[in-house]
């Protein structure tokens, strides 16, 4: 591993130690950890990418299904992300 110094505000300092206490861990690791899923989430193909190209005159279903699907998606990902 390699070290690096990062500056950080005062309240982000403390929203990462209190996340560190809860989770029973260092500070180092639980940066760690929050970088790497912000980075894997960023990495991932988002529900948008993911339905180009399905969509064809011949689906048994309208925009309105359609639109219902992706809001539930979104719903989804936001829920993956909180943890």
């Amino acid at each position: 591993m390699k070290r690096t110094t990062i500056t950080l505000p005062e309240e982000t300092v403390a929203a990462v130690e209190h996340a560190a206490r809860r989770r029973g861990q260092s500070v180092s690791a639980t940066i760690r950890q929050l970088i790497e899923k912000q980075l894997a989430a960023e990495r991932a193909v988002s529900p948008f990418e993911a339905m180009i190209g399905i969509v064809s005159k011949d689906l048994p279903y309208g925009a309105a299904a359609m639109e219902e699907e992706l809001q539930k998606s979104v719903a989804d990902a936001i829920e993956a992300d909180r943890g």
